[in-house]
């Protein structure tokens, strides 16, 4: 890994022994067995990784080839929502650091190790690498390892053109996420935007990314985000960049961001309106 800015290194940078991998899932049983078996072949002999059931139906049951790994925890407090179950997972936690992976997307089994170096080195930000669509580069070139990766500091202020980071390429330590008080579960959608923003507001440090797609990314019609009610997605968006502002200090002529919005918002209100009124 070539490093681009020591932005926030810590002084004792070295890498840590451990890190564990966190999974919130409710329902989508179409990708439990490849997500077992990616799980499976990703953690090293001492990475935990804790698995929280939010409500599935039917109810998730660890595999064969997990049920027996005394790394794998499987919590089912029953539905409570995505991110009071990131919580719970997280704070169940017994290592330094946290990877996060939502249970349609996989891990090379570079990502951990990279990770486990990265945070260690940058105790304070939040770790991004790359991700790739299944079967697509997405503009991204591939590289042969994260050792020939460059490191990327980005600001805070990106993220109020777009969030152009996947959740499941996060790492961060568990005392940054204690510090910052943890995923806002009481958030409908946009929970990754509202802690990224949340954690920069806290940290004068900009985000690491790690330029290697490490990463493969589900984005089919079934995942999360497409149903979602389009109003309450722009307008949660909206509300979450609003909150930040003031801390972040985004250049203004960002604002013309928030216009896509604000507009997409309107428009679905009157959609809304009219399926209403017919």
């Amino acid at each position: 890994m070539t490093e681009n800015a020591d932005a926030g290194a810590g002084a004792d940078a070295g890498v840590a022994k451990t890190i564990t991998v966190v999974t919130t899932i409710h329902n989508g049983q179409g990708h439990w067995p490849e997500f077992f078996a990616n799980l499976q072949a990703i953690l090293g002999p001492d990475d935990p990784a804790i698995i929280v059931d939010d409500g599935s139906f039917p109810a998730v049951c660890l595999p064969e080839i997990l049920a027996g790994d005394k790394r794998v925890a499987l919590l089912s407090p029953g539905k409570i929502g995505r991110g009071a179950a990131l919580n719970l997972a997280i704070s169940h936690a017994q290592t330094a650091f946290i990877a996060i992976q939502d249970v349609d997307d996989r891990s090379d089994p570079a990502r951990l190790p990279a990770m486990k170096q990265l945070a260690a080195r940058y105790p304070g930000q939040l770790i991004f690498c790359q991700a790739i669509r299944h079967g697509k580069t997405n503009g991204v070139v591939p590289t042969s390892t994260p050792k020939d990766a460059p490191i990327r500091p980005i600001a805070a202020a990106r993220l109020y053109r777009g969030n152009p980071f996947h959740h499941s390429c996060l790492a961060f330590s568990k005392s940054l996420w204690q510090a910052v008080g943890g995923y806002n579960a009481a958030l409908p959608c946009c929970l990754d935007l509202d802690f990224y923003l949340r954690t920069l507001a806290h940290s004068p440090h900009p985000m690491m990314l790690l330029c290697c797609p490490l990463v493969t990314r589900h984005t089919g019609p079934n995942r999360h985000y497409f149903g979602l009610p389009p109003k309450l997605y722009h307008e949660t968006v909206l509300a979450i960049r609003a909150r930040y502002r003031r801390q972040i200090q985004p250049p203004f002529w960002l604002r013309v961001y928030d216009l896509r919005h604000f507009v997409l918002a309107i428009y679905a209100r009157l959609n809304k309106q009219r399926r209403n009124n017919a």
